[in-house]
């Protein structure tokens, strides 16, 4: 048994250094055992970093190689046929697509919730509106898609931004100048003007009320993903009830209900889900504690 020469703690065969001080242990004789070290599940998780991210790197090459060989052969296809390139452009850019979003994420070491969000939702506008663009030569309704999409964004965008920006943005001036704009562009994007007031507007305090109801509960509740899933299914169902209803009237100057009831026959039981999940881990959560297991 040996002390450490400075400050007399009592050290291990497999010490390096003293756990106290730090000072060095000089035995040269000494064997040490990877798995015996103080904090051998630290040290392999250290040790398993790299071994990890090559893994990572495999998938995405993996990926990335199968993709890469369905768009080739379908553009060879199409030429050898066709001799241009018509038909393939769809698929090919809908490979490219699906790379961006599954393949691409497996290069990046640090990846986060919001920051995989945030490249689906753009790479998402972006394939909507060239496959517009391919497919009738105009973005005609692409636009549309794309610009909500973006809004949504936005508002995820306003729950997730950091502690620093809020201190010299407050969130409902946040959100209101993001909506007024995302109301002038898509009212800009409209050929007739008269549909403003009867359809742009309403939807657009639709989304808002919604939008904000969802950022308040979420900000009031504490931070559970099951809690955040709830809320945001439940809520996006009674938005699809309410945009239907609008476009319905605008339509047919009546009330009824059709797309919104698949909608909502799809998210209720998500949410409904959800929350049973998030009941499930707590009953789990209170038996532990109880038994001490």
């Amino acid at each position: 048994m040996s002390y450490c020469v400075h400050c007399g703690v009592k050290l291990a065969e497999y010490h390096e250094a003293c756990p106290l001080c730090h000072t060095k242990v000089m035995d040269p004789n000494a064997k040490i055992d990877p798995q015996t070290r103080d904090y051998p599940v630290y040290r392999e998780y250290l040790s398993g970093r790299s071994t990890n991210h090559m893994r990572r790197l495999l998938a995405g090459t993996i990926l990335t190689s199968v993709f890469s060989m369905y768009c080739i052969i379908l553009l060879l296809v199409n030429f050898i046929v066709n001799r241009q390139f018509s038909w393939s452009l769809i698929p090919v850019w809908s490979l490219m697509y699906l790379w961006f979003t599954v393949a691409y994420p497996f290069f990046r070491i640090k990846n986060t919730f919001f920051r995989l969000y945030t490249y689906d939702s753009f790479a998402t506008a972006v394939y909507l509106l060239v496959l517009n663009l391919i497919i009738s030569g105009d973005v005609h309704w692409a636009k549309f898609a794309a610009s909500g999409i973006i809004f949504i964004w936005i508002i995820m965008n306003g729950i997730f931004i950091s502690e620093r920006v809020k201190k010299w943005i407050p969130m409902i001036a946040y959100y209101i100048i993001a909506s007024v704009l995302f109301t002038a562009l898509f009212a800009f994007m409209l050929i007739d003007t008269a549909s403003i007031p009867t359809l742009i507007l309403p939807i657009y305090l639709a989304v808002l009320f919604f939008a904000l109801l969802s950022f308040f509960m979420i900000k009031a509740l504490v931070f559970d993903l099951y809690n955040f899933l709830a809320i945001i299914f439940f809520h996006a169902s009674l938005l699809s009830v309410a945009i239907d209803l609008i476009v319905s009237n605008f339509l047919t100057q009546s009330y009824s209900l059709g797309w919104s009831l698949v909608v909502i026959s799809a998210l209720l039981p998500l949410s409904l889900t959800a929350l049973m999940l998030r009941n499930i881990k707590k009953l789990r959560t209170y038996v532990a504690k109880k038994f001490h297991r």
